[in-house]
């Protein structure tokens, strides 16, 4: 039976997916066996969102998805390498929301707060 910490999905726009591998590399301080990495019992996948759709304003059709999966990690580090992610992406100006079950215990809920579904351009960046 999944747990609350097993899976997170990290939907991006605004960079392309090399960009996106740069930024896990940055925010993880981890290198990465071409789109992967293995790190404290977590992996960390950024793939091309396979339900990307161009003139979509919703987040799980964004062009860029980071899949975090727990191994052997702790709900805490679990919690603290995808908050990284998100600041991260969120400093270099990119879009970024997580879908997870701890979304309440991530920045800005996971990035809801910063991301309004149905405003004009979907994207609040706050000071």
């Amino acid at each position: 039976m999944p747990e609350r910490y097993d899976y997170c999905g990290l939907y991006l726009r605004g960079l392309s997916k090399n960009a996106a591998v740069d930024l896990v590399a940055q925010a993880t301080a981890t290198a990465l066996d071409g789109t992967v990495a293995h790190l404290d019992g977590l992996e960390i996948e950024v793939l091309r969102n396979p339900g990307f759709l161009p003139d979509s304003e919703d987040f799980p059709a964004w062009p860029i998805k980071i899949e975090v999966e727990k191994q052997e990690a702790l709900p805490s580090q679990v919690v603290d390498v995808v908050s990284k992610l998100l600041t991260s992406a969120w400093r270099a100006g990119y879009d970024a929301v997580a879908a997870c079950d701890y979304e309440d215990e991530l920045p800005a809920g996971g990035g809801y707060v910063r991301w309004l579904p149905g405003s004009h351009g979907g994207s609040h960046r706050g000071g």
